[in-house]
C-alpha cells in the first residue's frame, strides 16, 4: 500500500511531514537543473579513470583554455628539445637556420602545425633529429584528436535538444471523467520531434514510520494522456502537439487524502522527466522539472490550445499560440479529497 497525503495515515500508508514552506528549496529547478551535487569526495581517481566524461561537462571557457595550452604548452616543450639539440651538435648540424630558442620555437610550430615555409628544415646528419620530428609530428596528430573530439562531442551534446520541450509552470488539479486528475502540460516547440519518447513522474517526499525519518523518499507515480484508457503503455508519447499528461487521484495515489489545506502545507517536491531520442541525431536526450506543493492549482484546467480555426491554410499546417501555453481556467472542484468524494458518490449510489 502506498503512503498517502496528511489527513488519513494508516499503519500501512504513511502521511507526509507537513511544514510550513520557509523557502524554494527543490532538487530540480524549473529549467531542469539539477540542485544536487555531491561533496567531501576523497576518491578523486574515480573523475580521472573517466577522464572523458569529465572533460564533457567542463565549462566551454575551460575546454577552449585547454585547447589553446595543450597546443602551446607542445610548442614549448619541443622547442626546448630542439633547441638542446642545437647545444648539444652545434647550430645547423641537425636542423638548418635554428641557432637559439626562439628559431627552435618558431621550427616547433611550423613541424607541429605542418606549415613548412622552407627555411628551417632538419639535416640527414642527424638521427636524432629525425626521430625527434616524427615523435612530434605523433603528438601534434594525438592532441588534434583528443581536442576536436572533445569539442565535437560537446557541441552535439543532446542536453539543450531539451531546452525545445517545455513544461507547464503550474500543476493542476480538476476532473477527467469522474475523477480526481493531477496534471501538468508538455510541449515540443521543434518540428524535428523526439522519437521514442517516455514520461515519467517521480515524487520525493519526507515521510516518518517506526520513529525514523526518510528524508527524499522517491515513489514513481503512474502517468497517462487518455483517461479513458486502461493502457499500460500511455507514458510512451508521440509528442505531435501539446498534450496533458495526467496523474489520476485514485486509492493507489499517495494524493488520495489531498485537500487544498493541507495541499498548502505539505512537503514534497514532483520531479517530471520526458526521455527519448533526438530525431536528427538518434542521441538521447532527457527533459525535466519540478513543481512544489505552492505550484499546483486546486480547481483550475488548461486552456484549449488546438481548435479547427488554428489552421492556416497558406502553409496547409495547424499552429498553436505558445504565448498561451501556461494559461488556466478555473473550474468547478469540490474542496475536498478524492477519497471523501469517492465515499459521499457511494453514499449517494447506496440511497438511490
Amino acid at each position: 500500500m502506498p503512503w498517502k497525503i496528511p489527513g488519513r495515515g494508516t499503519a500501512d500508508s504513511m502521511p507526509f511531514i507537513s511544514t510550513e514552506r520557509t523557502g524554494k528549496k527543490r532538487l530540480v529547478s524549473k529549467d531542469g537543473d539539477i540542485m544536487f551535487e555531491v561533496r567531501n569526495v576523497n576518491e578523486r581517481w574515480r573523475f580521472v579513470v573517466d577522464l572523458f566524461t569529465s572533460l564533457i561537462v567542463l565549462k566551454w571557457r575551460w575546454v577552449l583554455l585547454m585547447f589553446c595550452a595543450s597546443y602551446v604548452l607542445s610548442w614549448l616543450v619541443f622547442g626546448g628539445l630542439w633547441a638542446l639539440l642545437v647545444v648539444a651538435y652545434g647550430p645547423g648540424y641537425c636542423v638548418d637556420q635554428v641557432d637559439d630558442f626562439t628559431s627552435a620555437f618558431y621550427f616547433s610550430v611550423e613541424t607541429q602545425q605542418t606549415i613548412g615555409y622552407g627555411g628551417r628544415q632538419i639535416t640527414t646528419k642527424c638521427v636524432v633529429a629525425g626521430l625527434l620530428l616524427q615523435f612530434q609530428s605523433l603528438v601534434g596528430n594525438l592532441i588534434e584528436c583528443i581536442t576536436l573530439g572533445l569539442i565535437f562531442s560537446k557541441i552535439i551534446r543532446p542536453i539543450k535538444r531539451a531546452k525545445t520541450v517545455v513544461f507547464s509552470k503550474k500543476m493542476l488539479i480538476n476532473r477527467r471523467g469522474n475523477q480526481m486528475c493531477l496534471m501538468f502540460r508538455l510541449t515540443d516547440l521543434r518540428d524535428s520531434q523526439i522519437v521514442e519518447s517516455h514520461v515519467r513522474l517521480q515524487l520525493f517526499s519526507t515521510f516518518e514510520e517506526n520513529g525514523r525519518i526518510y528524508p527524499h523518499h522517491q515513489q514513481d507515480l503512474d502517468v497517462k494522456y487518455d483517461w479513458n484508457s486502461d493502457s499500460d503503455k500511455q507514458d510512451q508519447l508521440f509528442l505531435l502537439i501539446p498534450l496533458t499528461i495526467i496523474h489520476i487521484i485514485d486509492e493507489n495515489s499517495p494524493f488520495y487524502d489531498l485537500t487544498p489545506a493541507t495541499l498548502l502545507t505539505s512537503k514534497f517536491e514532483m520531479v517530471a522527466v520526458l526521455d527519448g531520442i533526438v530525431e536528427s541525431t538518434g542521441m538521447n536526450t532527457q527533459a525535466k522539472t519540478s513543481y512544489l506543493p505552492d505550484e499546483i492549482l486546486w480547481g483550475y484546467d488548461f486552456v484549449n490550445l488546438m481548435s479547427e480555426d488554428n489552421f492556416d491554410s497558406v502553409t496547409g499546417k495547424f499552429w498553436v499560440d505558445f504565448e498561451r501555453h501556461d494559461d488556466v481556467v478555473p473550474v468547478e472542484l469540490p474542496k475536498c479529497s478524492a477519497r471523501d468524494q469517492h465515499e459521499l458518490s457511494l453514499t449517494r449510489s447506496s440511497i438511490i
